[in-house]
């Protein structure tokens, strides 16, 4: 595989979803916004929009890229998009604090977003090994993947990472690039960031998956789903059931087809067949069962746990999950 231009190849895609509806009169518009910038964890779209399960749903559909998950809620809250994907904390948080009329419907991925990772000859083999390390952290402090990792590390060590480490926050793609370029010791970043770094030499040594277990939430936790306007879920919900079914399908296809992941690679923004695959089995690893009623208790436990740490700051005076955030057909 060739070196890709991914800012080419996202704009490609982005137009080309934007203008594939022109001719499609009939179909329902509806617009999607993304949580970030298109890559690995985007692939239903690519896939999906390619084979024409959208279309086939009778949906014109409109991708349009989000700057985070807590810009995409508002987004969704004001009426800018119709739904979008988003991180749960984001729209916990936004409900907690503002009670957003937005729900949350399915679930996209369970696989951990956040990962340590080291490169492998730095030495670093476990938490203690951190201590004083310049760490790079996705998102900002109330990020629901940093505040499980100091749950964790407050229970396990009596340690909190805050002053364990020299921790600094900054977005996905320069976390990797201050990496590469020897500027920190570890990152703590999305799963579709951090399998580009396996296949640059770094290896993983701590993750959600690993963290869960040990602050008392056991089996999957929903950690991004599709968001939807209360208003767009009253007035489309046939829209609403075609497009989790394409959704489905997108998946589904995804889950078993290698072909498929060559076929939207330069999508994926994976610069060769080893990350390519690293980004495939990133998004197989998150795809979630059918257990809701596991997922709902975990989520419950799981609001708790950020609410204790991350205070008011993040919740406001709430203390427990506000109603009305999942949808119930």
């Amino acid at each position: 595989m060739t070196n890709i231009n991914i800012k080419t190849s996202i704009a490609t895609l982005l137009a080309s979803i934007f203008l594939s509806g022109t001719s499609a009169l009939a179909l329902d518009k509806v617009h999607l916004q993304t949580d970030w910038i298109p890559s690995g964890e985007h692939a239903m779209y690519f896939g999906g929009w390619q084979k024409g399960f959208w279309k086939d749903e009778g949906i014109d559909i409109k991708v349009t890229r989000g700057y985070g998950s807590g810009d995409t809620v508002t987004k969704i809250a004001t009426g800018a998009a119709d739904f979008g994907v988003a991180d749960i904390g984001a729209l916990l948080t936004a409900k907690a604090r503002t009670n957003v009329p937005v729900k949350t419907i399915m679930q996209l991925y369970t696989h951990s977003p956040h990962s340590l990772f080291v490169l492998k000859s730095s030495g670093i083999k476990n938490f203690r090994g951190l201590e004083g390390k310049k760490i790079g952290v996705a998102g900002g402090s109330l990020d629901k993947s940093w505040l499980f990792l100091r749950a964790y590390a407050i229970k396990k060590y009596e340690k909190d990472p805050l002053t364990f480490f020299k921790t600094s926050f900054a977005a996905p793609p320069l976390i990797n690039g201050l990496l590469r370029n020897d500027q920190l010791d570890a990152g703590y970043n999305y799963w579709n960031y951090t399998a580009r770094l396996e296949a640059l030499g770094y290896e993983e040594f701590l993750t959600l998956k690993d963290i869960l277990p040990y602050i008392g939430i056991e089996g999957e936790l929903p950690l991004i789903g599709y968001v939807f306007r209360e208003g767009f879920i009253q007035k489309n919900e046939v829209t609403l059931n075609g497009f989790i079914k394409a959704s489905n399908e997108a998946r589904k296809i995804l889950k078993t087809s290698d072909n498929e992941w060559l076929r939207i690679s330069e999508m994926t923004g994976a610069k060769n067949q080893l990350m390519l695959e690293k980004i495939r089995d990133g998004f197989r690893k998150g795809i979630p069962s059918d257990n809701h009623q596991l997922m709902r208790k975990n989520i419950q436990h799981a609001y708790k746990i950020l609410s204790q740490i991350g205070g008011e700051e993040l919740v406001g005076s709430s203390t427990s999950l506000a109603s009305g955030t999942y949808w119930n057909k």
